[in-house]
């Protein structure tokens, strides 16, 4: 109810108070001049106003509720020893079609594969009924349950996920693994660190206490879960005091490569060790044969690692052997540009579909270590060859690959000081925590 005040009207005057009220005006100019600015209302009685209340009625507007109508979404992370059944009741489905569907149909097994820290979702009704429920599996499967007619149906596809960046440091204190380890450094991360610098750093033989790196490397999420690992943007090495960098810096799509912070590439035409995470048994040398019981010159180097160990082709070529070769057991030949060849010997295996007259690229896997042939346990037998003549390849100063030219180093130079800032930053960081 609202009042609303109307000012009733005064009564004419007379012609007599006219009259007067033109000789009280002549009286009081003088006093109006003067006084002006004070109001002629101080000088008179005031007449009394009458206010007749007038009331009347306002209907308020029609508030219309839509609140049954609204959808919500509820999310929970999954605890240790949580149970479907708990995080349905915790996301408040009130559905008995939807929780019988959910426990009875074979495609809605995978919700099932409860893991801590990973989250589900349901839309319901207000009243609880169920419109959706999402979760993301530890494989990086979105399952979806949604409503079909008087049923529900099972969706499964691979989920969508968010690209981002992480950041490691360490320092050896024993061996780079146990390094890496420590750094919580994801292990496809390492192998990545170790192809990168192997040109410049023997990482069997030349590493020492108090060597550091620092690595910064894509990530691939799922509710903030890392699903998998990408390619290294940019790493730093600190070995014997010497500062190595590296970035990751494509020309054009699909053509990348790691180049020093001054556009040299840090590929070389050879790789320094062919196989991953072992070590030198036998170098190229006179040796005892430990068979054949006699000294003989060693024309290749050997390299300990357990079998099944990958094997990877030392340079871009082309194989011209792949089988069984006498002493050497199972091998592979490769024959590179120029009069360059290496050898492969005493194989565990051949990667897939390997064959003579292929083509293959640096550091793609080709085979697998073992003991075949004339071998007392698993290694890799390698042998570099200049025109057919085993020579020792860690005595050649082979040729790297490509620099950036002017107009490419100017484009790449920007990106280069901002991963090195990334870099700085993450070394300043592991320094404090060292102190």
């Amino acid at each position: 109810m609202y009042e609303k005040q109307i000012l009733s009207e005064k009564p004419a005057p007379s012609q007599g108070s006219a009259r007067a009220g033109w000789l009280a005006a002549a009286v009081a100019l003088p006093l109006l001049i003067t006084f002006g600015a004070y109001g002629v209302a101080e000088f008179g009685p005031r007449e009394a106003i009458h206010v007749t209340p007038v009331t009347t009625s306002l209907q308020a507007p029609e508030l219309v509720s839509r609140i049954a109508d609204t959808p919500f979404w509820r999310e929970e992370i999954i605890r240790s020893g949580d149970t479907l059944g708990a995080l349905v009741a915790r996301l408040g489905i009130d559905d008995d079609a939807a929780k019988d569907f959910i426990r009875t149909d074979p495609a809605a097994k995978p919700l099932y594969e409860l893991h801590p820290g990973r989250v589900i979702r349901a839309q319901t009704t207000v009243d609880g009924r169920l419109l959706q429920l999402s979760y993301v599996t530890a494989g990086g499967n979105e399952i979806t349950v949604r409503p079909l007619g008087a049923s529900f149906r099972v969706n499964q596809a691979p989920a969508e996920m968010a690209r981002g960046t992480s950041f490691k440091a360490g320092v050896i204190n024993s061996s780079l693994f146990a390094a890496t380890d420590r750094a919580e450094l994801p292990d496809e991360v390492t192998r990545q660190l170790i192809a990168i610098f192997e040109g410049e750093i023997d990482f069997h033989r030349r590493l020492q206490k108090g060597d550091r790196f620092g690595v910064v490397y894509e990530t691939y999420t799922i509710d903030g879960q890392i699903q998998k690992t990408g390619r290294i943007l940019a790493a730093e090495f600190v070995n014997a005091g010497r500062k190595l960098t590296a970035v990751w810096y494509e020309s054009r799509p699909g053509d990348g490569a790691y180049y020093s912070l001054r556009g040299e590439s840090l590929k070389k035409s050879f790789l320094q060790t062919p196989v991953e995470f072992s070590r030198v048994s036998s170098g190229f040398s006179m040796r005892f044969h430990p068979i054949l019981k006699e000294w003989r010159a060693h024309k290749g180097i050997d390299y300990a690692a357990p079998t099944g160990t990958r094997v990877r082709a030392a340079s871009d070529g082309t194989v011209t052997f792949v089988g069984r070769k006498g002493a050497y057991g199972n091998a592979i030949e490769i024959k590179h540009q120029g009069a360059y060849s290496t050898l492969y010997g005493h194989l565990n295996g051949f990667a897939s579909g390997l064959r003579a007259g292929q083509r293959v690229n640096q550091g793609d896997i080709i085979g697998f270590v073992g003991s075949t042939g004339r071998a007392t346990g698993p290694h890799l037998h390698y042998e570099f060859k200049i025109a057919g003549q085993q020579v020792d390849p860690s005595k050649l100063n082979l040729p790297k690959s490509r620099t950036l030219d002017v107009r490419e180093f100017a484009r790449f130079r920007p990106y280069s000081n901002q991963m090195q800032a990334q870099l700085a930053l993450l070394e300043r960081v592991e320094m404090a925590r060292a102190d």
